[in-house]
């Protein structure tokens, strides 16, 4: 026998009783079953989703991370750690670390259960008017393109649109790839933001400045004409006419 369990008293299930009991058969992992089934229907009548829990990590995949919390053990996926894109889960989190996290699914038949980190974060959106309002010029990074423009982050889940029609300037441009590239650093103001859809429209700043400049009337800062020549002669004769008639 093992010597951890040396003068132990620990409770057997007789699962075989033969021979007038010359012959007994117990089992211990029966009753530990037993009592993993109970705890299990306790928290599948005290657990729902969109309820909070305290796990533990215990392991870390490309995909997301495995959290115990509390017998049941479930995936954070790795769109769930947090409301920015996640290069690396293991720059976030690490094995044996505690964290609460938000209950999003229970399958309790399939023993699927999915949890989200991002849930206990602050939406980035509730600010972002604050933060990134109409006008305000910012640095941001491409994150993606796509065939009608660039999605350039501006903060941790804050992305905005950069219409392919703000690209190139007088250039009309077959695909957003020709000017830029992912990861690239650019600097962008905000034209509009549109909280309830969660979108913000930008153009690049150089041009908004250039066009903003090109909206500007310089004719009232330029200095008067001087009177053409003909408008000239008819003022002098006017003017000789007032003297002969005095």
């Amino acid at each position: 026998p093992d010597e951890g369990y040396g003068k132990k008293h620990l409770p057997f299930r007789i699962t075989m009783f033969s021979e007038r009991g010359r012959n007994i058969v117990l089992s211990r992992r029966v009753l530990l079953e037993e009592q993993a089934m109970a705890e299990r229907q306790a928290q599948r009548a005290s657990l729902r989703e969109g309820m909070t829990v305290k796990g533990t990590v215990t392991s870390i995949r490309e995909f997301g991370a495995f959290v115990d919390a509390g017998g049941i053990e479930g995936l954070i996926p790795v769109s769930e750690i947090g409301w920015g894109r996640t290069e690396d889960i293991r720059d976030v989190l690490a094995v044996g670390q505690e964290l609460e996290v938000a209950i999003t699914r229970l399958d309790w038949v399939k023993d699927r259960f999915t949890f989200s980190l991002k849930a206990m974060l602050a939406d980035p959106w509730e600010t972002a008017p604050e933060k990134f309002p109409e006008g305000s010029v910012h640095v941001g990074k491409v994150a993606r393109i796509a065939n009608f423009g660039a999605f350039v982050t501006l903060g941790p889940g804050v992305d905005g649109l950069l219409h392919i029609s703000k690209l190139g300037g007088a250039k009309r441009l077959k695909h957003p790839g020709e000017s830029l590239q992912v990861g690239q650093a650019v600097e962008v103001r905000v034209e509009n933001v549109d909280i309830p859809g969660r979108r913000l429209s930008l153009a690049l700043a150089a041009a908004a400045d250039e066009a903003m400049e090109a909206e500007v009337d310089f004719g009232e800062y330029a200095e008067p004409k001087p009177p053409e020549v003909g408008l000239l002669g008819e003022l002098l004769k006017a003017k000789l006419a007032e003297k002969e008639k005095k």
